[in-house]
């Protein structure tokens, strides 16, 4: 087998194991701050959350399922993640099943981005029933949206080259 693919394998390994490693962390993290802290974590930036989150009037189980599809989309996002590793661990870079794998992170990313904003909608109109200075601010972050085109254009790249190297496996 060539240097490089065995650099690539030896380096999803790793990459395989900081992910998992990295999420058991985080989701620690979470359940620690809200068990220790009665503290919410988790889309920390949302100021509207946290202020109704300190709330005692405030419906907590509410806010948990708001928050709930967005947490959903960072497990499974870490699942296809894992599956891709595993994928180009085995050495399978062009697969279909490595291509299904970083396809579902493509519409992950895509799905967060709508929960998000979706989440942000939420949380203001709830906020609103709470305080009338309530104001909704739907931040669209076009970085999110740069990495999904740079996301679908990989996917592009990953067909092509898939499709180069059948075309050079018939002419062998």
């Amino acid at each position: 087998m060539n240097q490089n693919f065995e650099k690539l394998i030896k380096i999803s390994e790793f990459c395989r194991w900081l992910v998992l490693f990295s999420a058991v962390a985080i989701v620690g993290y979470l359940i620690y701050c809200y068990w220790a802290y009665d503290d919410i974590r988790f889309n920390s930036r949302n100021t509207q959350l946290l202020e109704l989150w300190h709330l005692a009037s405030a419906n907590r189980m509410l806010l948990l399922a708001i928050l709930t599809p967005l947490f959903i989309t960072f497990l499974l996002g870490v699942y296809w993640l894992q599956r891709l590793l595993s994928c180009y661990q085995r050495g399978l870079f062009f697969s279909d099943e490595s291509m299904k794998c970083y396809l579902w992170l493509v519409w992950l990313k895509v799905a967060a981005l709508v929960f998000e904003m979706l989440q942000t909608l939420g949380i203001g109109y709830y906020h609103q029933s709470f305080f009338e200075d309530g104001r909704i601010e739907l931040v669209l972050d076009f970085g999110n949206i740069t990495t999904i085109l740079l996301m679908l254009l990989i996917v592009y790249l990953l067909k092509a080259a898939r499709d180069y190297e059948a075309e050079n496996q018939e002419f062998v």
